[in-house]
């Protein structure tokens, strides 16, 4: 190095220059091989992501598809199940129906002859017919807490209900759209009338038949009792045999021995897909992983290697450069000043002194300067 770089003379300049060009060149090369090792990176992560959502993906697929296939024929097993349980439930209710009959026969035998028995005496003594009837002796007969409960829905339709109805017929048909007319009024006394006519009716029939024919309707009522505790006897006795889960009455056992059988094969198939899906887990996923794997992972270490390639260039290059800025730095910006060491600058400075405008490093700096500044 010269004792006095500012009376150097411009190959001082020139080879600044050419250092400069290279720290530059260097610079430039390092940024697009920092551009391209960050694309690297991006494009290894990606295919890194690619190859584990295909190799999850496909172990996925390919679970449910084994998964699918058993439980569609298990499906199967359950509507073949479910077939046979409805023909078993329809011919076991057609055998307990038969049952019910044939265990109440007996009653059913007996309520007819009590039935007729009721219609002979009301005839025999002149008592209309109706009086047999279910609905007359909750109206005006009624024994034990149902009738009674029957009877006062009976009348809350009949003297509620009916007059209701009568009313909105009549202001509908007759008092709708006449407004000189009291309609409130119309409504209380049609109402009324309809009431007292239904109680006329109702008193007129109590006395022709409980009061007239007193004794001869205790005997109907009588005959009805024996109806009523027949019936519950009958109810009793279908309940239990609805009840009764002792089916070997009903000869269903080609149908137990077929639903037998499907459960076995249900059982069947679900430990066949366990064991399908244990053998997936332990072969068959791996060999999936394998085939993806080899298939896909050759890219991304010739990707990995390319970037471990470029990784150590990079790091040489930085080096490089750190020197050489150290090299411009020591020789040429610490007497020159590193604003001046740009290619522009010295190319600018170079000029002066091939124009002779400049001697030295020192004048060209300072022509240099003086026109920056007169600028």
């Amino acid at each position: 190095m010269p004792e006095n770089v500012f009376n150097e003379k411009a190959d001082y300049l020139i080879r600044a220059r050419e250092e400069v060009v290279k720290r530059d060149a260097m610079a430039t090369e390092l940024e697009k091989m920092k551009a391209y090792q960050k694309k690297l990176g991006k494009n290894i992560t990606a295919e890194e992501k690619s190859i584990a959502d295909e190799i999850a993906i496909t172990i996925k697929k390919r679970k449910q598809e084994i998964s699918a296939t058993f439980d569609g024929r298990l499906d199967d097993n359950r509507a073949r199940k479910k077939k046979v349980e409805n023909k078993k439930n329809k011919k076991k209710n057609q055998r307990m129906n038969a049952r019910i009959e044939d265990e109440t026969k007996h009653i059913r035998q007996n309520n007819r002859e009590l039935e007729v028995e009721m219609k002979t005496l009301l005839k025999k003594n002149k008592v209309p017919g109706y009086c047999s009837s279910k609905l007359y002796f909750i109206m005006f007969n009624p024994h034990g807490i149902g009738e009674l409960i029957s009877m006062m829905i009976s009348f809350l339709v009949y003297f509620a209900g009916v007059p209701a109805l009568v009313a909105f017929l009549v202001n509908k048909s007759i008092l709708s759209g006449k407004s000189d007319v009291n309609v409130a009024f119309w409504m209380v006394l049609v109402v009324a009338v309809t009431v007292i006519i239904q109680l006329i009716i109702y008193f007129a029939i109590f006395n022709a038949t409980k009061v007239k024919h007193g004794d001869i309707m205790k005997q109907a009522r009588s005959i009805r009792d024996k109806i009523k505790a027949n019936n519950k006897q009958a109810d009793a006795i279908k309940n239990s045999i609805n009840k009764d889960k002792d089916e070997s009455a009903y000869n269903l056992d080609a149908y137990d021995e077929k639903i037998a059988n499907l459960e076995d094969e249900a059982d069947t198939i679900s430990d066949e897909k366990k064991e399908a899906l244990k053998e997936f887990e332990d072969k068959t996923k791996q060999l999936i992983i394998d085939e993806i794997n080899g298939r896909r992972l050759q890219t991304l270490e010739d990707m990995k290697a390319e970037k471990k390639t470029l990784d150590e260039k990079i790091t040489k290059g930085e080096k490089m450069y750190s020197d050489k800025v150290l090299q411009i730095t020591k020789e040429y910006a610490a007497y020159i000043g590193e604003d001046m060491c740009k290619e522009d600058k010295l190319n600018d400075l170079i000029a002066l002194m091939e124009d002779e405008q400049a001697e030295t490093v020192s004048e060209a700096i300072n022509v240099y300067k003086g026109q920056k500044s007169s600028k």
